[in-house]
């Protein structure tokens, strides 16, 4: 018996199941990115933003730390200028949205803020997090078992977008206050080690940290303290991983930094878990009781830093018509109102055809202040007399109306005889 049909139905039934999971993958694959990219643009990531800022409440915004700064008894506001505008200031929170550590003139500027003044308090955030994996994966706990298919895949998306963003980062770079330690291992921290001061009121294990790389302090503390111009006490570590480090030295008088490792405790997401609100709490305390506190902002790109302004900027100039028409929304009002007025000029001012006047009839000569009206015959007489008037000749003149008269007087009193028509 000939068995090659049967294999050619057998190669048939098996190149029709793979068409079909072909199909069912990329049918997923399609509605996975309609789905999500419209959810992509519900979300708001804006990373780093303070309470007045379009990404305040984003879910890697800091309006929710701003709120809890404010509900301590502290005025709040924001600069994205680093320097002059910044001195009023005790504390300054900074997230920066930039893979790169300070540079040396925003180190400089800090450095110098803090040693113009005693008991002023610098809070650096880590770049090295991003709240959106997180939120995800909060999602999906109470997601339906199909729905978890697609948020797998969202979650992939997301975490190789965050993979390729932290390529910036570099190994060992070292700004002056810590070095960067870029490493790749993905750690999650249920509990923290240190300062029982800063631990008092937490539940240790209920902490859900995530680390990756970290500000690495090692090759600074070791250094000999004759040689070291900073001082480092780690609050907050877990695995000799720092959390939470103080930052002191003698050229900032009483004042000190706090670095800590990422946002993954201090941004908006985060600050859901109530143990990480403790320790926000914590390091609002270890702030000056009387507060100004300045949230810096950048929303550069990550090549670039916070401008820096050490002296008083120049007095801004007026701005032209040119800014003001880039400008939302008094560009998008003026450019309207510019049009309007066009049209209303070629309504009002050109003279398109015969003029249009209002007719009144009147048997008197109008003055200035009447309606007057081209029917009315005491204008004529009155434009007669202009121009006689112009002539300059007053014997003229009053030829012309003699003349007049005499015609006047005439048509009066000739009065034609009608003849008699003659009998037939």
């Amino acid at each position: 018996m000939n068995q090659y049909p049967r294999i050619r139905d057998i190669n048939r039934i098996d190149i029709k199941n793979r068409l079909l999971k072909l199909w069912v993958i990329l049918t997923i694959s399609i509605f996975t990115s309609i789905t999500f990219a419209q959810d992509e643009d519900d979300i708001d990531r804006t990373y780093g933003e303070g309470n007045q800022s379009e990404g305040a409440y984003s879910i890697n915004g800091t309006g929710v730390l701003a709120d809890m700064f404010r509900n301590a008894g502290s005025e709040i506001f924001y600069s994205r200028i680093l320097g002059t505008p910044t001195r009023r200031a005790d504390v300054i929170v900074w997230a920066p949205d930039s893979y790169r550590l300070p540079s040396e003139e925003e180190v400089a500027a800090i450095e110098q803020w803090l040693s113009a003044k005693p008991d002023r308090t610098f809070i650096f955030i880590g770049r090295d997090y991003d709240a959106t994996m997180d939120y995800w994966v909060e999602v999906t706990k109470d997601a339906t078992d199909d729905e978890k298919i697609l948020l797998a895949l969202k979650m992939l998306d997301v975490w190789g977008a965050f993979q390729v963003k932290r390529m910036q980062l570099e190994d060992g770079e070292d700004c002056g206050w810590f070095t960067m330690n870029a490493e790749s291992t993905v750690k999650t921290i249920n509990s923290l080690e240190g300062d029982p001061a800063w631990l008092a009121g937490t539940e240790n294990g209920k902490f859900h940290l995530r680390v990756q790389g970290f500000l690495d302090f090692t090759g600074k503390i070791d250094q000999p303290s004759f040689s070291s111009t900073y001082d480092y006490d780690i609050k907050l570590h877990s695995n000799g991983i720092p959390i939470v480090t103080e930052i002191t030295s003698q050229n900032f008088y009483r004042s000190k930094i706090y670095a800590a490792v990422n946002g993954s405790f201090l941004l908006n997401v985060p600050l859901v878990n109530h143990e990480h609100r403790k320790l926000a709490a914590t390091m609002i305390q270890q702030c000056s009781q009387k507060r100004v506190v300045c949230f810096l902002e950048s929303n550069y790109d990550d090549a670039e830093n916070v401008p820096v302004i050490t002296n008083d900027p120049a007095p801004p100039l007026p701005p032209s018509i040119l800014t003001i028409l880039q400008s939302w929304p008094f560009g998008f009002i003026l450019m309207h109102l510019i049009v309007v007025g066009i049209v209303y000029c070629f309504f009002r001012y050109p003279i398109f055809g015969k003029a249009k006047t209002t007719f009144v009839l009147t048997t008197t000569i109008d003055d200035k202040t009447r309606t007057q009206s081209v029917a009315n015959f005491g204008r004529h007489i009155q434009a007669l007399g202009n121009l006689m008037r112009r002539s300059g000749n007053e014997t003229y003149a009053r030829n012309c109306v003699s003349q007049y008269q005499q015609r006047a007087h005439q048509s009066e009193t000739y009065q034609p005889q009608r003849q008699k028509k003659k009998p037939n």
